[in-house]
C-alpha cells in the first residue's frame, strides 16, 4: 500500500480506501483517476483520485515565482528553439505571476562575439514581446564551465523554481539532459523542437 500511494499525490479528502493486503493495478480510469483494487472478493481497496493528472500538473505550476531561461545558442537573433522557449517562459511567467531570469552561456568571452550586442537586444525583444521589460539578465561567457553546470549553479543559487529549455540545446549537445535532470534542484521544462 505504501508504494500505491506514492504514485501520484493526493490530497486525503480525493482518496478513499479500505485496508487490504493484495493490489492489482488496472489502468488509470476515463476521469484521469487511479483505482486500485484487491485481488479477492471479500475485502476490497478502492482508491480514487478525483483530480484528473492535468489538474495536478497545474497545480504545481501555480507555485512557480522565479523562471529561469537559459540560452545557449550563438544566434544572433535567437534559433527557433530558443524563441519557442522564450515565449513559453514569459507566457508561464505572466499567467503565474513569476519573474524572469535569463542566462546567456557560451564558452568564448564576449570580446569573441561581435554580434553579442545583436543577440541582447533580441533577447529583450522577445521578451517584451510577451509582456517582459524587467526580467533578470546574467552572462557567463567565458568561464570554461560546461553550459550543465551553468544551469545548474545559477537555478541553485537564485532557488529557481523551474527552468525552461528547448530541445535544440540538448540535440547540438552543447547540454547534458541527464546531468541536468540530476543537479538541477527545480523542474525543467523541456521543449520540443
Amino acid at each position: 500500500m505504501a508504494f500505491a500511494s506514492s504514485l501520484l499525490p493526493a490530497p486525503a479528502s480525493g482518496v478513499r480506501a479500505s485496508h487490504a493486503p493484495e493490489l492489482a493495478f488496472p489502468p488509470v480510469n476515463r476521469k484521469g483517476g487511479v483505482s486500485l483494487r484487491r485481488r479477492g472478493a471479500r475485502h476490497g481497496v478502492r482508491a480514487e483520485v478525483n483530480e484528473s493528472a492535468s489538474a495536478l500538473a497545474i497545480d504545481a505550476l501555480s507555485q512557480v515565482k522565479h523562471v529561469l531561461l537559459p540560452i545557449t545558442d550563438r544566434n544572433p537573433y535567437l534559433s527557433e528553439g530558443t524563441r519557442q522557449a522564450a515565449a513559453t517562459t514569459t507566457s508561464l511567467a505572466k499567467k503565474y505571476g513569476a519573474n524572469i531570469t535569463v542566462v546567456v552561456i557560451d564558452d568564448k568571452p564576449k570580446e569573441s562575439f561581435p554580434e553579442h550586442d545583436t543577440q541582447m537586444s533580441s533577447i529583450r525583444w522577445h521578451l517584451s514581446e510577451g509582456g517582459f521589460t524587467e526580467f533578470g539578465l546574467m552572462e557567463r561567457l567565458g568561464e570554461g564551465k560546461k553550459p550543465t553546470a551553468i544551469i545548474a549553479e545559477v537555478a541553485d543559487d537564485l532557488e529557481l523554481d523551474l527552468v525552461v529549455l528547448s530541445m535544440e540545446a540538448i540535440h547540438s549537445k552543447q547540454v547534458d539532459g541527464n546531468l541536468l535532470a540530476e543537479f538541477i534542484p527545480c523542474p525543467i521544462l523541456m521543449l520540443p523542437l
